[in-house]
């Protein structure tokens, strides 16, 4: 077993770049089913489903930091940097929550938007 898994994380080194891109570092989950957060299809790498799914504003969660965090970091994961950026700014100027990431760490909802702006800015730098 131990093979197994050493095997599949030298295959995920080399397909690594791609994937860092990508990849979404902090999905909030907030303790709610996930129809509402898109993060099973945020953390399965769907991201136009999960864009798809976090597009639709419901009137109670227009200003809702964690669906603005998880559209960001769809949009992120489609390539759609300018989309992502607005997505992340909007979460950092809406109500400030403690939010659960999908790695169990809490953290406020501002800080987890300036990381992932963070995050963008260093990608573009990278270019």
């Amino acid at each position: 077993m131990k093979k197994v898994a050493a095997t599949f994380g030298l295959a995920l080194l080399a397909f690594s770049p791609a994937v860092a891109f990508a990849a979404p570092d902090e999905v909030v989950v907030v303790g709610v089913p996930d129809g509402h957060l898109a993060a099973g299809a945020l953390v399965s790498g769907d991201y136009a489903h999960a864009a798809q799914r976090l597009e639709v504003v419901r009137p109670d969660a227009a200003n809702d930091p964690a669906r603005l965090i998880n559209l960001g970091n769809a949009y992120a994961g489609m390539g759609k940097m300018k989309a992502a950026r607005a997505a992340y700014k909007a979460a950092r100027f809406a109500p400030d929550s403690l939010l659960v990431t999908a790695d169990g760490n809490e953290s406020s909802s501002r800080d987890i938007a300036r990381r992932a702006m963070g995050r963008l800015e260093a990608q573009y730098a990278m270019r």
